[in-house]
């Protein structure tokens, strides 16, 4: 069997197979369930395809409370079965056996334990050595809040830097040691290795770190990436190049403003109120209320699709960022609802409100008329 690199757990079904207790799977990983003070999760078997092999490192990503919220224990063999009570076992078949204690599964296992450590991030595992490796995961409630394991990447081998040294650093005893300090760099090195061949990925927004799409949107000319939603960004980046090549188009803003809301917008310009010169009354209320001047256009947006005022204020600034120079654009919220003082578009807004009492003064209303003929009818049925 070759031997592999690493092995990564990453998704639902990595986490499926094992022994749990108290434990969920999520979307993202590992979490206690609810109502729970602790749980246990053991793993699967991880197969490395060489015995005797040295395990090298663990990195962990998990959201913890403390170290007492997260617990892990590394065992290794190089046997892939185990005997209890004159019967043999394999190690799965042991873990997901329902009917044997979890204790007595600790007692078989506690002569391979490797490594014990508290909330680990980046563990060198220099004291695993042989071909099988699984990990026991406790996890423990803290003052309410439930820890989480997100992704784990076990490095199962790579060319240590001690092999490179002259021979006489690489016996006598003095080779465990070293390892162990030569490991630190090796780290190091790996880290920065994986993300040079993984550099490309982070060009693609689509699966691009977080920190990375603000850089590519400051390359396609987006200052004000930050303003936008995380999904939303991806899926904008990802066609921006075509549309930069309309930059500064009605089309242009309509694909801006419609990625950022969730829905497209409504652009009215001053050439679309100029066919209305030959009804006055109805072309002085578009003038007043809309784009008044060849260098005047509007934006209509639904309340629903920019709900906060957060919303609001960041569309209006990156409209105000994109705009041609030369022109004046005003952003409208429709509200839902039709209001007196406010204009209303068939199946856009149109939705009758709530009952309100209009309110003169602060202090004298107007009733409804509906209002009245249900207070009437709650008289004549009393009467």
């Amino acid at each position: 069997m070759q031997q592999i690199r690493y092995i990564v757990f990453n998704k639902k079904k990595d986490y499926a197979s094992g022994y749990r207790d108290g434990i969920r799977i999520t979307e993202r990983g590992l979490a206690l369930k609810e109502g729970q003070e602790s749980g246990v999760f053991i793993s699967r078997l991880l197969d490395s395809g060489e015995d005797g092999n040295q395990w090298q490192r663990a990195v962990i990503q998990s959201t913890a409370y403390g170290d007492d919220s997260v617990k892990f224990c590394f065992y290794c063999s190089d046997k892939g079965q185990t005997a209890i009570d004159g019967r043999i076992y394999r190690w799965e078949e042991l873990m997901e056996d329902g009917e044997i204690p979890l204790e007595r599964k600790r007692k078989a296992m506690e002569p391979y334990l490797a490594h014990t450590v508290q909330n680990p991030q980046d563990i060198l595992l220099y004291n695993a050595r042989g071909r099988y490796l699984w990990m026991e995961i406790q996890l423990f409630c803290q003052a309410g809040f439930l820890p989480e394991i997100c992704q784990m990447k076990i490095y199962a081998a790579s060319p240590s830097f001690l092999s490179y040294l002259p021979a006489i650093y690489q016996g006598g005893g003095s080779e465990e040691f070293l390892g162990r300090f030569l490991g630190l760099f090796e780290a190091v090195y790996q880290n920065l290795n994986e993300k040079i061949a993984d550099s490309a990925k982070q060009l693609n927004p689509a699966v691009a770190e977080p920190e990375f799409l603000h850089w590519l949107a400051k390359w396609v000319g987006i200052s004000d990436a930050h303003l936008w939603q995380e999904q939303k960004l991806r899926l904008l980046l990802g066609g921006i190049v075509k549309k930069n090549l309309i930059r500064g188009t009605r089309e242009y803003m309509e694909h801006m403003v419609g990625t950022f809301t969730g829905e497209r917008p409504f652009l009215l310009e001053y050439g679309d109120i100029e066919k209305y010169k030959g009804n006055e009354a109805a072309y002085k209320s578009l003038r007043q209320s809309y784009a008044c001047g060849p260098y005047e256009v509007s934006v209509l947006v639904r309340e629903q699709a920019v709900p906060s005022l957060r919303e609001q204020h960041a569309l209006k600034k990156m409209i105000e960022d994109m705009k041609p120079a030369h022109i004046n654009m005003h952003l409208v919220i429709l509200r839902q609802g039709i209001y007196l003082g406010q204009n209303v578009y068939a199946g856009v807004n149109s939705v009758l409100a709530a009952y309100e009492r209009a309110n003169l003064n602060g202090v004298a209303a107007i009733p409804s008329m509906v209002g009245m003929a249900k207070t009437e009818s709650k008289e004549e049925k009393e009467v």
